[in-house]
């Protein structure tokens, strides 16, 4: 689905379009600047008028039951309210955006005038491992006044482009600022069509993303990576408690371990294998429990992909030197090494130990593909252990059950967005009359 404008294009269209598509950036670019309020005001009013019934049922097409799509559209309608998005931007930006600010540096004598503007035009290369992020990454730029370009992802559903259609129908200024095009990734012309017209390419996604990307990209034009994370959780034994690991279930259950801050496997405090073996045995009930309350609705594709991983994993065990725990449409796999990996998803999760004496030994080399941390340990633990987790490279450390959730102003893997979408520019005054 293709969107330019504010209309919906079929491909033919589209390709006229690139045409004249630098030229169309550049008469924007030449009618001033857009201001963050404009936006703020608009996506107040998208969520305060959002026909929830549509997203409910939008949502249940992947699997999303109506429970959880109205917590989702309830957690949406928090994040881009008004207030909330006027509290990221003063958080993320201060208050330069916008607004000059003139000063006189030591040890000079003319003054200088820093504003912090936007980088121009944004090319979005989203992933589809989350329903409408690709619509939030185009929110994000024009936060920060940006021209945006939406590569979208492979059956991203139409979920993005129904959220952008409704924001500019609540401000049409915006329509000049967003556009959507679905070209395959496979379509190298049109991307590094795409990417000519950039300042900036965003791209959410893996190593592999990542690196195709790199190839096509020249030199004078930046690369901003937003790259697929792991996540995962840390037990030590005074952490063992009822709550916790129902937390941990829930964020099993609840996101099909899908995000990049779902939990993927669990590191428990200890060198022996038989504290694994009685964590699994308490645990796999608990999550059984969470797994029951929050059916995931998969293809019959997937769980045959699922069930053929189990089953490699049992032939293998002996080789391994792994343990299989199965319950009802989940299990738990012990292993001996301390590596990191993805699960085997949708209710299956990796055990291992990790004395947390080898915490920055073992987890350091991982450095770049961390991200959160369901961290279950005592209070009195919980400092040293944090402080420890973020030497790893780990950005965020939770309770299991609020490893997936977010608050208004949360980074993006350690860093702001907002700040990364922009420019600081100065005008040195001395030598002009």
């Amino acid at each position: 689905m293709n969107l330019v404008k504010g209309k919906i294009l079929d491909t033919k269209e589209c390709d006229n379009i690139l045409d004249h598509l630098e030229q169309d950036i550049l008469n924007t670019l030449s009618n001033g600047r857009l201001d963050a309020e404009t936006v703020i005001n608009a996506c107040n009013k998208v969520v305060s008028d959002l026909d929830e019934a549509y997203y409910i049922k939008a949502m249940a097409g992947f699997g999303i039951d109506e429970s959880m799509g109205k917590s989702y559209i309830s957690e949406m309608r928090s994040l881009f309210s008004k207030d909330s998005l006027l509290h990221r931007v003063k958080v993320e930006l201060g208050d330069m955006l916008g607004n000059p600010v003139t000063f006189n540096p030591p040890h000079k004598e003319s003054a200088v005038t820093r504003e912090i503007l936007p980088l121009g035009v944004l090319l979005h290369v989203a992933a589809g491992n989350a329903d409408g992020l690709p619509a939030f990454s185009v929110l994000e730029g024009l936060l920060t006044g940006n021209i945006n370009i939406l590569k979208l992802p492979a059956e991203e559903g139409g979920i993005s482009v129904r959220l952008l259609l409704e924001l500019i129908k609540a401000e049409p200024l915006l329509s000049d600022y967003i556009y959507v095009f679905d070209y395959s990734s496979k379509d190298i012309q049109h991307i590094e069509h795409l990417i000519s017209v950039a300042d900036a390419v965003v791209v959410w996604g893996g190593k592999e993303a990542v690196s195709a990307l790199r190839k096509l990209i020249p030199p004078n034009i930046k690369l901003i990576e937003w790259g697929h994370k792991v996540s995962f959780a840390y037990v030590t034994k005074q952490g063992i408690t009822q709550v916790g690991l129902e937390g941990l279930a829930k964020n099993i259950a609840e996101t099909g371990q899908l995000l990049c801050s779902s939990l993927q496997g669990i590191f428990i405090d200890t060198d022996n294998m038989n504290d694994l073996y009685e964590f699994c045995n308490r645990f796999l009930p608990v999550l059984e429990n969470a797994i029951q309350q929050n059916p995931q609705k998969i293809g019959i594709g997937i769980k045959s992909q699922v069930a053929l991983k189990l089953y490699a994993e049992e032939l293998e065990g002996i080789y391994k030197n792994s343990r299989i725990f199965k319950g009802s449409n989940c299990s738990l796999i012990t292993y001996t090494d301390k590596i990191i990996d993805t699960s085997i998803q949708f209710g299956n999760a990796w055990v291992r130990p990790l004395p947390r004496a080898e915490l920055l030994h073992s987890l350091r080399p991982y450095k770049n593909y961390l991200q959160t941390m369901g961290l279950l340990c005592s209070q009195s633990e919980l400092g040293a252990l944090s402080d420890m987790l973020f030497k790893t490279g780990i950005v965020r450390v939770c309770s299991g059950e609020n490893m997936s959730s977010s608050y208004c102003g949360a980074p993006h893997d350690g860093e702001y967005p907002l700040r990364r979408y922009t420019k600081i520019v100065n005008i040195d005054t001395g030598g002009f009359n």
